[in-house]
């Protein structure tokens, strides 16, 4: 099979788009470095679960206040506690920071293949890439935080699905839901992209790393206990959010993280701040996030749907697309820096409008510039800042960014498809 080259693809194209992803990626290991050496930040959580691991009789998944819990299954942990046993601690942080800035640079690349098909990305739509998303990596890097890797994971699988490369398509999805089980929404999408032996790869590779991998390392008693405990943690943050440490005191960009906060008098932080605009019942409450969840679902559908009329690489990048932003809007818990798993529809979204008069684009894109690249304390004050983030701003930006993909998306494909070996 032959597909579009990132260089042949994208009209205009300057030569630095093949060492750009590099480039940052050295620049990445720089921030992460300024933040993670010497420094607790999420790192340092991943470091004390590997002891306890290491050590056993520990719950995991307990409430560490202040730094909170682990929320990965636990064969995440295996690399981590493999390097205790061989490094020192601060050995382990650099190489955890020369690992973030592979992941930048590998998700950069392969954000740049996925979106290829349809013309891929001209330096000044990079430019607007970096201006309004690049919080979203960066806070990965200052938290020294795993769902990096998760994303790239994720943008990878993308483009071996592109390729027609089914097996790895799988491999590679199915391990970034072994690190965080919202990918798993990839499974009963792949059949309807046309990928069924993908589905299965990534099934396969899903439940090794999650049943089998983590038993030689810790005995039968121990993974069992883990894997109870994980369960019980998700069940608790899905039935019972406002008992579950993880989701207790957070206002996101997801659907619940959003409406729970705006129609319920609930406190977005441990200082009781609160951002209601009416205080519902349980019960109005249970619908208004129904119906909403309902628009949203359908807008995610037309999505999904309407790129059936695009070539197969384009088709896959949208599905993929609105596959990602589900993670987004759907999951229990979702922060700045889980939107590096969102890249693709980003990076659609910045090939920016037909035309200069649309309102719709511009709109997305100025709630998602107040949201993130401009919502700075020093900048904003205390209030502002505060009402930016709980106040469902980038939820609404997210939405309206959404609803310019469905659009675009049902109209034909932007460029034709260039050929290199695949």
């Amino acid at each position: 099979m032959r597909m579009p080259s990132l260089r042949r693809g994208v009209p205009g194209a300057a030569r630095w788009s093949s060492w750009l992803p590099w480039l940052c990626g050295v620049a990445a290991v720089v921030v992460a470095a300024r933040n993670l050496i010497g420094t607790y930040t999420d790192f340092g959580i991943y470091l004390d679960v590997a002891r306890e691991f290491r050590a056993g009789g520990f719950d995991l998944y307990r409430d560490r206040a202040p730094a909170g819990p682990w929320v990965y299954p636990h064969c995440a942990v295996l690399p981590f506690a493999g390097l205790q046993g061989l490094l020192s601690e601060p050995a382990i942080r650099w190489l955890w920071c020369a690992l973030l800035g592979l992941g930048t640079a590998l998700l950069l690349r392969a954000t740049a293949r996925a979106v290829a098909p349809l013309g891929g990305l001209r330096p000044w739509q990079w430019l607007a890439f970096g201006l309004l998303f690049q919080r979203c990596l960066a806070q990965n890097l200052t938290h020294g935080q795993l769902s990096l890797w998760v994303g790239t994971c994720l943008a990878i699988g993308v483009v071996h699905l592109q390729r027609g490369r089914d097996l790895r398509a799988g491999a590679w999805l199915g391990a970034a839901a072994a690190l965080k089980l919202t990918p798993l929404l990839f499974l009963p999408a792949l059949p309807l992209m046309r990928r069924p032996r993908a589905a299965l790869a990534m099934l396969g590779t899903f439940l090794g790393a999650v049943l089998v991998l983590p038993w030689p390392f810790c005995g039968t008693a121990e993974h069992l206990r883990h894997l109870g405990d994980f369960v019980r943690t998700i069940q608790t943050s899905l039935v019972e959010p406002g008992q579950a440490a993880i989701v207790r005191h957070h206002a996101g960009p997801s659907i619940g993280g959003t409406l729970d906060y705006l129609l319920q008098a609930r406190p977005f932080d441990h200082d009781g701040h609160t951002a209601n605009l009416v205080d519902l019942s349980p019960t109005a409450l249970a619908v208004a996030k129904a119906v909403w969840s309902a628009a949203i679902a359908a807008l995610l559908a037309a999505l999904y749907f309407g790129a059936r009329r695009h070539p197969d690489a384009a088709r896959i990048a949208f599905q993929a697309a609105a596959v990602l932003l589900a993670t987004v809007f759907f999951a229990p818990l979702v922060r700045v820096y889980h939107l590096a798993g969102a890249m693709l529809p980003f990076a659609l979204f910045c090939r920016g409008p037909r035309r200069r008069g649309d309102v719709l684009w511009w709109l997305a894109a100025g709630g998602v510039l107040f949201a993130l690249t401009l919502r700075q304390k020093k900048l904003l004050g205390e209030t502002l800042w505060r009402s930016l983030d709980a106040g469902g701003l980038l939820h609404f930006a997210l939405v309206a960014l959404l609803v310019w993909l469905v659009r675009e998306g049902q109209g034909p494909a932007t460029a034709t498809e260039a050929t290199s070996p695949a």
